[in-house]
Formats: structure tokens, C-alpha cells, sequence
């Protein structure tokens, strides 16, 4: 079954509130979120992110098969890492872990634990093992409106991107820390289609936190600037980047650039 089947088919399940499975749910004991201050000192963050550790660097401390690693992603891995490293509860175990339509989701460490090193298979363990998202929202095209949803909040963040190769999804995972990624790179900010799920760890706590980033009171609304034959027009569904995509793509970082 592959990763969106058993997604929605669980979220969709809970949504209808069919009376059998919803008691069947709420008898099973979910563990809890680990403190964030638990999570971020063992977190093994990126280098060039105010971490400790470039790729190759945590492949080899955590001991595990490059050749079976996503190439490009290790956010899986830095968080697998974070949670066999804090232990208990939170370890992912001895035995191979299969949660996507890859076949296998995981990969033995040096110290015998397993590792899940794909990031689209972080939805459902996180679920099974933590229960439902605090925050999920779908399909956002705004970086700062989605970040609303959890500002001012700490926990364990999945960000699924969309790419524009048949617009497959990607995903990434890592630590919200009140209002930025925890050494680790900005995956909301980049991308113009994403979809979010968060855990808030049951200490979260922000304090003496900025204000959420405003627009400015002068500065143009969005629907102003387009084309009068383009606001009223319904919206193309993404399969691929389209020029209104790719123009709030810039505006947001022309309105990032000047309240800076």
C-alpha cells in the first residue's frame, strides 16, 4: 500500500467517525511526543544549519548502508537518530519497518537499531506510534499563512513538497523550534505547494518570541497586481509549476526582503 492510500485512508476513517473503528482507536495507548528539549539535544543537526554534522558525517556515526539512502534527503535519518538516541518508548527497534510502497522503509545502525531513512514513511509511523498530527493542513500555497498553524509551538514537523517531475511528492521531516526549523534547512519557504503535519511535544513552550512576519500595510494586495482575466479564473490543479505559481513564489520574497 503506498504512502497517500494509507494516509488519507486513515485520516479519512477518522473524519467519518464510524462508531466501531473510533473505539477500537481510542483503547489503543499511544505514546507521547518526547519532550523538545529531549529532541533537540539529541538532535543531530545540519552543518550548515548550526549543526554538527554534514551527510557523510552522519551516515558514518550512525553506521548505516549508504547504498540503501535516499541521496539527496537525511532528515529521516537525523531523526531516527534523535529518537533511538533518547530511547525507551521512543526507539524504533530491532525489526525492519515497512510502512510504504518502497518495500522497506528502514536500515540497520551499528548499534542494531533501525533506522528509517525515507521520509514519505514518517506520516504513518509517527501516527501509529504518536497519534494524529496536532496541526495538518493540505495543499497550502502560502509559506507564511501555513506557518501560522504552528508558530509559536515546538514539536516534530513533516513537510511533503510537491516536485514538478509529474508532480510527485516529497517529503521531509525534522524539529519546529517556536518559529524556525531546528538545524535543518527551511523546506516551507522553498516550495510553493506543500503539505504539513505537526506533533506538539507536551512541553512546548515559546517565550519572548517575535511577532509573526506581517505584510506591509502600504504594500499591494496580491489580486491587484494580477491580470483581470486571471482573478476570476479557476485555478489549474499543479501538476506542473504554473506562471501564477511561480510569480507568489517571487512576491513572497520581495514582501520577506522589504519587512526585513
Amino acid at each position: 500500500m503506498g504512502y497517500y492510500t494509507s494516509m488519507y485512508r486513515y485520516r479519512d476513517i477518522h473524519q467519518k467517525n464510524i462508531p466501531c473503528l473510533d473505539s477500537l482507536y481510542s483503547v489503543i495507548k499511544k505514546v507521547a511526543i518526547p519532550a523538545f528539549s529531549k529532541l533537540k539535544a539529541n538532535y543531530m543537526g545540519y552543518a550548515h544549519h548550526g549543526g554538527d554534522y554534514h551527510h557523510y558525517q552522519l551516515i558514518k556515526a550512525v553506521g548505516v548502508d549508504s547504498n540503501l539512502l535516499l541521496q539527496d534527503d537525511t532528515s529521516a535519518l537525523r531523526l531516527s537518530a534523535t529518537l533511538n538516541k533518547i530511547g525507551g518508548a521512543h526507539s524504533l527497534g530491532k525489526e525492519p519497518i515497512r510502512l510504504s510502497k518502497f518495500g522497506h522503509d528502514s536500515v540497520p545502525g551499528n548499534n542494531g537499531l533501525q533506522y528509517i531513512y525515507h521520509p514519505i514513511a514518517y506520516g504513518p509511523y509517527l501516527a501509529d506510534k504518536y497519534g494524529y498530527p496536532t496541526v495538518t493542513k493540505l495543499h497550502e500555497m502560502d509559506p507564511l499563512d501555513t506557518k501560522k498553524n504552528f508558530w509559536g509551538k515546538q514539536g516534530i514537523l513533516r513537510v511533503i513538497t510537491y516536485t514538478d517531475n509529474q508532480n510527485l511528492p516529497k517529503g521531509h521531516v525534522a524539529l519546529w523550534d517556536c518559529n524556525h526549523f531546528h538545524q535543518a534547512p527551511d523546506w516551507i519557504a522553498k516550495h510553493n505547494l506543500v503539505t504539513v503535519e505537526f506533533w506538539e511535544s507536551p512541553d512546548s513552550f515559546c517565550n519572548n518570541m517575535p511577532p509573526m512576519p506581517q505584510l506591509p500595510a502600504d504594500y499591494p494586495k496580491l489580486e491587484d497586481i494580477l491580470p483581470p482575466n486571471r482573478r476570476a479564473g479557476k485555478r489549474r490543479h499543479h501538476r506542473h509549476m504554473h506562471w501564477e505559481e511561480i510569480f507568489v513564489e517571487n512576491f513572497i520574497k520581495k514582501l520577506m526582503t522589504k519587512s526585513s
